[in-house]
């Protein structure tokens, strides 16, 4: 499928969702309950941490997760 197709997008969050989900980050609730916060927006995604350390570890499980599903995070 090739970049900016309209279908493209659609598989993108779908493959997302489950990255996510596997990855282990918690989200529900708000940031004021939860030490790791991920936004994530068409092909961007966001982590936000109180702490570098939790940062440095969903990072990692994110990428970890990412790449059994075939994504890339660069």
């Amino acid at each position: 499928m090739r970049q900016g197709d309209a279908l493209a997008c659609l598989l993108f969050n779908i493959s997302l969702e489950k990255v996510i989900r596997h990855s282990g980050i918690q989200t529900g609730r708000t940031i004021f309950f939860k030490t790791v916060q991920i936004l994530a927006y068409a092909d961007d995604v966001d982590l936000m941490a109180r702490t570098t350390l939790g940062l440095d570890e969903a990072f990692l499980n994110l990428e970890k997760s990412a790449r059994n599903v075939g994504l890339v995070i660069n």
